[in-house]
């Protein structure tokens, strides 16, 4: 045994002593994850295939192209975009419409699963398929082969999507997007990037000919500018002969066009824009120092990246405590490092201002900068930012084999396009082990010289539109910026005293039932306090745990006079800190610790979020115990909230979106208190810091009645102990039970129809609701949820596919059984002015068909395959877990039957969906919304 023993630990010696070793000459390449196999094939095509088991049985697959709108000639601004539409319209294998349906076969969802994104640099094509099935598999690779070189590009689809990416365009409009492009000529110098915005131009879109769209296609879909990115539960080794194989024919193109990659020129002087629009809210400020990037290759460079992400941490906490400061400057204002565009990184700083205290804001956040650059950080803020760093990369390489494939694919994308690092996360935390104690705060404070000069600087103002708003001139906002360097600024000063988040550990509770149920181990235990505690142990992460408390009650126990005090006091004192010690201090306390833990109250319940590491899990019972018994009353985070709430809710009768959604919620809750947004009078004289403590504590002055469940990495003996001490030890009334009251809230009835006339845009929105009551059950509210599923499918077909006239069309079934059993059935569109009644008529047309016929046996199969698919996947979910256990305690469910989810899914029949579509899509309690632009 002694023998094994040694030969363990000599071992263990060589590994720890080669992972140091890797680090040791920092002039080395950064390592490649070896996991990860990478290659490229003969005609330029690049690969990364990864075999990652979370989720099982399923891949995400990428076509990447190392191409954007930056490179469209004159008559193709847009096209970029425009062929990511025409993938899905066509391809030597696929006619138009069969790959969708296809792959909805499958259980793919057009949008979660099946996609594609261009921007000004880069386009991917985005599917997620299952892998239990090599056909599937294989013919998916052939998929993405046809969008590298087999687009078909058929004359009548072009003019067919014609109206669907101008749609998109159209859906996009407003104030946010004609300010974001008012500022891109200011951020860039006035670059080509201003020029080739990816949504481009709706002339273009509109009346190009067809050979400018393929030629777009001919000189840049080409394989030195691909790369196939493939991470899933499949083989690699297989997977990668499948590429070869499948790949290995496309061609490289001759004499190709040079993929140029366009500059930002400098600017000497620091250019300023005051963005101004009527339909805008609030003011907001963005400052940008400007420089060239920098590759990221050796071991140097990422040891720089790795100064640069502590001092962009730093500075953030500071702004965030300026936020909750007294008497704040800004509402909220944010910092760091890194890409900007194009070839350029920059450090920025941005912040969403007061409209009393524009220059008093920016100066505050130039001040903050400044002070930084000046006097640098403390030693005591930067072993705090190494221990979270490290925490973070620790939890990550503890968490291999069950992080999401995802997170991956984006790493691999990001490596192809911008050649930045993939090592493993092992490396990267034995890097970070190494490295962090080696930096001094004048290692992070010289990153300051390098990013900060007077060369370079983009500032822009966005600012909504109105008289009695005054802002800075650009003369003013350049004199800020020459002054901040010569001002007088003291160093930070770093209050975090010798605290301890408890002093004294409370009496241990008692367990007075306990409940193993072997289907699902899963054990119940039930304290003497009346707190009820679910915990089912999982492996689906290796070290987090996710918990979740409720019971009902919320604001619905306030009266009205009380209302608006009371809606916001778990926002309010949940960010104030526990056991006088202050929210900012106690996220200090926790830097370097995985564990997050917050109250809420809601419309009808008390409620606790919270995660934690297995060695955090006491921790964060302890927060948990300490938000019941010693939370803070701060009026500084009061302040903020309440400048922030009256920040939200100005100016709404500007913004036509605001206009038109709070028309909505007038009508549809019959102009309720509760229903509708608040206003800035209510925020003004209804928010009280009294009050909401008051209600806050009153709320939570016994648990009797909660109930946690706790799902993730835990010892059940450990947890059992934990709870005991923290939650069957809270005050407890055993007399009182806390449940929510019916607040009045109900839904018209009968025929309802609003047209609202607001905004300058040529754009209409369209909401149409069916309502009702009903004897409310879960069967029924799952029923409603896939009502709306199978109508989206068909509105997608028919009011986009066939019709041109929406870019996307969205439908959605709710149903609740407070304050009354009621249900509601959605649906939401954008669309060109003229075309609402034609495509409201459309919506009804589907919806008769439906009530007619129910789902035909393709749509069914879809829906089947979606629902087997997604909730299998999310059974390996701690989250998904937790909202079902939590489901089950409510309704009082047998909890084995969340295993029984095919049996349920597989009963779906056209029948039901016929029931359905004539129970709920009732004409006689129907409401109509139209959002129609003002007359030019």
């Amino acid at each position: 045994m002694k023998d094994i023993k040694t030969i363990i630990t000599t071992f263990l010696l060589i590994v720890s002593l080669s992972l140091t070793a890797q680090v040791k000459d920092l002039s080395e390449k950064i390592p490649i994850d070896p996991t990860i196999k990478t290659g490229k094939l003969d005609n330029g095509l690049t690969y990364y295939i990864k075999h990652n088991p979370k989720p099982a049985d399923k891949a995400v697959l990428r076509l990447v192209l190392n191409v954007g709108s930056i490179l469209e000639d004159e008559d193709q601004l847009g096209l970029a975009h425009f062929i990511e539409h025409m993938a899905f319209n066509g391809t030597k294998s696929f006619e138009k419409n069969d790959l969708i349906d296809y792959l909805q076969s499958l259980g793919v969802e057009f949008g979660a699963d099946l996609n594609a994104h261009t921007s000004f640099d880069e386009t991917v094509y985005k599917l997620s398929i299952p892998t239990n099935d090599t056909d599937v598999f294989d013919k998916s690779l052939k998929v993405l082969r046809d969008w590298a070189d087999g687009i078909t590009f058929s004359h009548e689809e072009i003019d067919n999507e014609r109206g669907i990416v101008a749609e998109e365009l159209r859906a996009r409009s407003g104030a946010r997007t004609r300010m974001y492009y008012q500022s891109i000529p200011v951020l860039t110098n006035n670059s080509r990037y201003a020029e080739r915005l990816p949504i481009g131009t709706l002339d273009v879109i509109m009346n190009s000919e067809y050979d400018a769209l393929k030629r777009f296609y001919k000189d840049w879909y080409r394989p030195d500018l691909m790369a196939l990115v493939i991470v899933g539960d499949f083989d690699v080794t297989e997977t990668e002969e499948k590429v070869k194989t499948i790949f290995e024919d496309l061609k490289a193109v001759k004499n190709p066009r040079e993929r140029i990659y366009y500059d930002i020129k400098d600017n000497d002087a620091p250019s300023v824009s005051i963005i101004t629009d009527k339909e805008a809210q609030g003011v907001s400020i963005s400052i940008y120092h400007k420089k060239q990037g920098t590759e990221v290759e050796t071991l140097k460079d990422y040891k720089e990246q790795l100064l640069q992400l502590l001092y962009s941490g730093m500075l953030k906490q500071r702004l965030a405590e300026v936020e909750k400061s007294a008497d704040a400057p800004f509402l909220s204002a944010n910092a760091g490092m890194g890409k900007f565009l194009g070839p350029l990184d920059s450090y920025y700083l941005r912040a969403i201002l007061k409209e009393d205290k524009i220059v008093e804001g920016i100066e505050a956040l130039l001040t903050e900068s400044e002070r930084a650059r000046r006097f640098g950080f403390k030693t005591s803020e930067l072993e705090r930012y190494k221990a979270a760093l490290l925490n973070s990369a620790d939890l990550y390489r503890k968490e291999t084999g069950k992080i999401p494939t995802r997170t991956y694919v984006e790493r691999y994308i990001d490596n192809y396009t911008g050649n930045k690092p993939i090592p493993s996360d092992t490396f990267r935390y034995h890097f970070y082990n190494e490295m962090l104690p080696t930096i001094t705060v004048e290692d992070v404070n010289n990153l300051a010289k390098k990013w900060i000069t007077d060369k370079n600087i983009a500032v822009v103002i966005n600012a909504i539109d109105k008289e009695d708003l005054k802002l800075p001139t650009e003369t003013e906002i350049l004199e800020l910026l020459n002054k901040n360097a010569k001002k007088k600024v003291e160093p930070y000063v770093d209050s975090l005293e010798n605290l301890k988040l408890m002093t004294e550990i409370p009496h241990a509770g008692k367990i007075v039932s306990s409940i193993y149920n072997d289907k699902i181990d899963m054990t119940m235990w039930k304290f003497a306090n009346g707190v009820t505690v679910i915990a089912k142990p999982t492996g689906f992460q290796n070290d987090m745990i996710s918990m979740n408390g409720f019971r009902p009650g919320g604001s619905s126990v306030a009266p009205d006079s009380l209302y608006v005090s009371a809606r916001s006091a778990g926002n309010i004192i949940g960010a104030s800190g526990i056991n006088n010690i202050s929210n900012t201090d106690l996220g200090k306390l926790n830097m370097g610790k995985s564990v997050r833990v917050t109250p809420y109250i809601n419309f009808y319940d008390e409620l606790f979020s919270g995660s934690s590491s297995s060695a955090d899990l006491e921790r964060m019972l302890q927060m948990t115990y300490l938000y019941f018994t010693a939370p803070n009353r701060d009026q500084n985070v009061f302040d903020a909230y309440k400048a922030s709430s009256l920040s939200l809710y100005k100016d709404q009768d500007k913004s036509p979106d605001a206009v038109f959604r709070k028309k909505i919620s007038e009508v549809m809750t019959q102009n309720h208190l509760r229903g509708i947004p608040l206003t800035e009078e209510q925020v003004e004289t209804g928010m009280d810091l009294e009050t909401a403590f008051d209600f806050y504590k009153e709320r939570f002055a016994s648990a009797n009645g909660f109930t946690f469940v706790f799902v993730g990495s835990f010892d059940i003996e450990k947890l059992k102990a934990f709870t005991t001490q923290y939650l069957g030890s809270l005050p407890s009334n055993l007399n009182e039970k806390s449940t929510w009251n019916d607040i009045g809230l109900r839904r018209p009835e009968g025929i309802i129809k609003n047209t609202i006339v607001k905004g300058i845009g040529d754009k209409s929105q369209v909401v149409m609701n069916f309502t009702g009551s009903l004897d409310f059950t879960l069967e029924q509210k799952e029923q409603l949820t896939l009502l709306a599923k199978l109508l989206k499918i068909k509105l997608t077909e028919e009011l986009r596919e066939k019709m041109s006239g929406v870019y996307g069309v969205r439908v959605s079934g709710f149903a609740a059984n407070r304050p009354n059993d009621w249900y509601r059935m959605s649906i939401e569109f954008t669309c060109a002015p003229e075309n609402v009644e034609r495509l409201t008529n459309k919506v009804f047309e589907e919806i008769e068909i439906i009530k007619r016929d129910g789902a035909s046996e393709k749509d069914l199969h879809k829906l089947k395959e979606a629902e087997l698919s997604r909730t299998k996947e999310w059974l390996t979910n701690n989250s998904y877990w937790v909202a079902k256990l939590k489901e089950a305690y409510e309704f009082d469910l047998e909890y084995s039957d969340i295993l029984n989810y095919e049996t349920q899914i597989n009963k779906m029949s056209t029948k039901d969906f016929k029931d359905a579509a004539n129970t709920y899509f009732d004409e006689s309690n129907y409401a109509e919304f139209i959002l129609l632009p003002e007359k030019k």
